[in-house]
């Protein structure tokens, strides 16, 4: 299931890395990386590393949180925002392939939770 995402998002000129936490942080908004950790099942150091990278790519933009001053609030730049754009049309084909192969709605959402899986081991792997 990775490689698929992975060589969809490659035809599309997508960076697989880092994908779901972009994703995440797109259709959620301003996130801390406590949540983005625990929303895609991932260790905090694991969730951190990857911002890290996302951050080094200028995807994503960390600012204060303003209420607490400790932690930190996660948003995607401009550039961050075209990437996880750009992605759309794979992740909907991929989607299309499921759909069309699953004739039971038990079995696409089975599919579907596999999917957020296989991101999530994905990323745990880098």
């Amino acid at each position: 299931m990775a490689q698929l995402v992975d060589q969809e998002l490659a035809a599309d000129g997508v960076d697989s890395s880092g994908y779901a936490i972009l994703s995440l942080i797109g259709a959620r908004g301003e996130l801390r990386l406590t949540e983005v950790a625990a929303e895609l099942g991932l260790p905090i150091t694991t969730a951190s590393d990857v911002v890290r990278r996302l951050e080094q790519r200028r995807h994503v933009r960390r600012s204060r949180n303003p209420d607490d001053g400790r932690s930190w609030l996660f948003t995607l730049t401009p550039a961050g925002d075209r990437e996880w754009r750009n992605g759309w049309p794979a992740l909907q084909r991929i989607n299309h392939a499921l759909e069309s192969h699953l004739d039971d709605p038990e079995n696409i959402r089975t599919a579907l939770t596999a999917l957020g899986s296989a991101f999530a081991a994905a990323l745990h792997d880098e």
